[in-house]
């Protein structure tokens, strides 16, 4: 797909980014609205419904477009598709914990070109289109490039929906607390990673993710200058490790034994 085609789809993106957010704020009733798909995945209606808005907006201008989104599945086929997550963190929607998002990215030959992460109830708007920089709301974002990861925090996200992986998580968790100030658990994958590349963390880690959670993120920390590894990657199990470059070879020795 030529620059001129993507561009307007970015700027189809920042429209959805934009609106879903208006609805999430304007529909927290629908978050009390939930069915349960597995052991600790939630959906709600609101997941259906700003999913179904995002969509219909991308359609209306791309009619064949192929999408990936969570609640909807895949929808056409093509070399090219987006991938949606109307809410990424949909527990923290439920609870009224603030740090869930709207993640859109767009796939072109099997590479992320664009994405956009949105922190709803903190009206940030995390960005990146490959090869010109990562952005928050506009100002461009850089990864902590720090060797002092005894003064940074660490994202570490026990695998809440994979209990049986436990065992080989928490070791790992503890190694990493040689190596950090302390950790955090925000509840989105695209947010973590967009705290890596913006430098409020130094680290994230996390294994049993869709690539509709992190494909935005993933691309928006490598725009920031950031390294991501993907442990593990097929459509259905993620692993995945993200930091500012200066620790991510020795956070790889630790997670990899």
């Amino acid at each position: 797909m030529d620059y001129s085609a993507l561009k307007e789809r970015y700027n189809v993106a920042e429209l959805c980014i934009e609106r879903a957010s208006e609805y999430l704020l304007s529909h927290t009733q629908l978050r009390k609205s939930i069915i349960s798909k597995a052991e600790n995945d939630y959906v709600t209606t609101a997941d259906k419904e700003c999913e179904k808005l995002i969509n219909d907006i991308i359609l209306s201008k791309f009619p064949n477009d192929p999408i990936l989104g969570e609640e909807s599945g895949n929808i056409g086929k093509g070399e090219a598709r987006w991938i949606i997550d109307p809410i990424d963190g949909t527990v923290d929607f439920m609870t009224g914990f603030p740090n869930y998002t709207i993640s859109i990215a767009f796939e072109d030959k099997g590479e992320v070109v664009f994405g956009f992460v949105m922190v709803v109830k903190q009206n940030e708007c995390f960005s990146a289109f490959k090869g010109e920089g990562a952005f928050l709301n506009g100002e461009q974002i850089f990864c902590d490039s720090s060797l002092d990861t005894h003064k940074a925090l660490a994202l570490l996200v026990p695998p809440h929906r994979a209990h049986e992986h436990m065992d080989r998580y928490f070791p790992i968790m503890r190694s990493f607390y040689d190596m950090f100030s302390d950790m955090r658990s925000i509840g989105s994958a695209a947010c973590s990673l967009c705290y890596v590349a913006c430098g409020r963390c130094a680290l994230y880690y996390e294994l049993g993710l869709h690539i509709y959670d992190c494909a935005a993120g993933i691309l928006i920390v490598k725009e920031a200058g950031g390294a991501v590894s993907l442990l593990r990657d097929d459509e259905d199990w993620i692993e995945i490790l993200a930091s500012n470059k200066a620790c991510h070879e020795r956070a790889l020795e630790i997670v990899n034994g």
